[in-house]
């Protein structure tokens, strides 16, 4: 009894042994299973009623989950406005009326990384007929470690203090205004409120030292912080006038002057 029970393990033991080496780890794919196919770079549609446009930075190739969720997400922007668009064509046809195609731009940049960070934004130009397009931006951070979007307010240290820095940017804007139009003018002058920081669309700026960022931008569209006809504002923070106002955990992905150049002029991609 004793002989046959020690031979009954000894097989047991060698299926078990058997099957675990046979065994494929979980992460391998399966015999035949497609290739991942990286998503598109850009989506464009036009014909007489809507003319729509996507276009993707090709460094964006790197982070896989982050294209195709900025791809998705325009394609389902753009795919709603040509069908609204549509509609509305339809509906001034039946009226009457002829207006031109609408239109709907979204072009998507990166400004700078870091070795965690990546920040992105878009310039988007939206035309639904009247006098001119409308302007605006999208911001995004991008946490490379974590491979999810990241909210700039995370950036900064719970109970910051702004007041400096919101009082600095709005100098800035007047500065700007008073440059563009050749004669001094102030904030209130303009009909619009100094903008606070902290609440801006920001992005980060590359540093003249390697994979460190050298300062925060903001953002502007037209009607944010002046009339349509001043058009867009970009205004940078470097990061010496941070120092405290970074939360510790992103303290070290920020160090040096920023690089001279403006993101909406000509952005500045640094791996």
């Amino acid at each position: 009894m004793t002989h046959t029970l020690k031979f009954a393990g000894l097989v047991l033991l060698t299926l078990v042994t058997v099957s675990a080496c046979h065994k494929k780890p979980k992460d391998e794919a399966a015999p035949g299973a497609p290739p991942v196919v990286a998503a598109p770079m850009s989506f464009a549609k036009s014909d007489a009623d809507v003319d729509v446009r996507l276009s993707l930075p090709d460094p964006i190739k790197l982070y896989p989950e982050l294209h195709a969720r900025l791809y998705q997400e325009g394609v389902a922007t753009l795919t709603a406005f040509i069908d609204q668009a549509r509609k509305d064509h339809a509906q001034n046809s039946s009226d009457g009326f002829i207006e031109p195609p609408y239109s709907h731009a979204i072009d998507w940049k990166i400004s700078a990384q870091s070795e965690r960070l990546v920040s992105l934004f878009a310039e988007e130009d939206d035309f639904q007929g009247g006098a001119h397009p409308n302007h605006t931006f999208q911001t995004l951070l991008w946490d490379k470690t974590g491979k999810d979007l990241l909210s700039a307010s995370h950036l900064f240290a719970p109970g910051a203090d702004f007041k400096p820095i919101n009082s600095y940017v709005c100098r800035q804007i007047e500065a700007a205004r008073s440059k563009r139009a050749g004669e001094p003018i102030t904030q209130g002058g303009s009909g619009f409120a100094c903008p606070k920081f902290a609440e801006s669309r920001l992005i980060l700026l590359p540093s003249v030292q390697t994979g460190k960022i050298g300062a925060i931008g903001a953002l502007y569209a037209p009607y944010d912080v002046g009339p349509y006809a001043e058009g867009a504002y970009e205004i940078h923070v470097p990061q010496a006038m941070l120092t405290g106002l970074i939360a510790p955990e992103f303290a070290s992905q920020f160090g040096g002057e920023a690089v001279k150049a403006e993101a909406l002029a000509k952005p500045v991609s640094k791996p």
